[in-house]
């Protein structure tokens, strides 16, 4: 089965008061916030979890779901109130495979993660 499932970085919704603080004259690090939110990316397809991100300089981290042992999702109170969060992938080693910050749906995301990876 080729089911693709992409989700992005959240923007506004996974760092509200940063993005408030912003509008005081940080436009120019407020544009590279937004680039960044949108450069982003999760992945989950074909047995594999791929994580892309950076906007100059690329990082593309690949896990295959068969080596998955737990995800986790964490979310301050700012990113419960809106809906998204961080998700950590961890396989068989100590340090985290995949470290996503800011992402919505991190719950969705988890599920289909548990769900491929049985």
């Amino acid at each position: 089965m080729n089911h693709q499932n992409t989700f992005h970085a959240a923007f506004f919704r996974s760092r509200p008061f940063t993005f408030i603080f912003t509008l005081g004259g940080f436009f120019v690090w407020w544009i590279v916030w937004l680039i960044q939110s949108r450069t982003e990316k999760l992945t989950i397809e074909n047995g594999k979890i791929i994580y892309n991100n950076g906007i100059i300089s690329k990082n593309v981290v690949e896990c295959k779901l068969e080596r998955v042992s737990s995800v986790h999702v964490r979310q301050s109170l700012g990113q419960l109130i809106f809906g998204c969060g961080d998700i950590v992938v961890n396989s068989s080693g100590d340090v985290p495979e995949i470290i996503a910050l800011g992402f919505v749906d991190v719950k969705k995301i988890k599920q289909i993660i548990d769900d491929q990876s049985n």
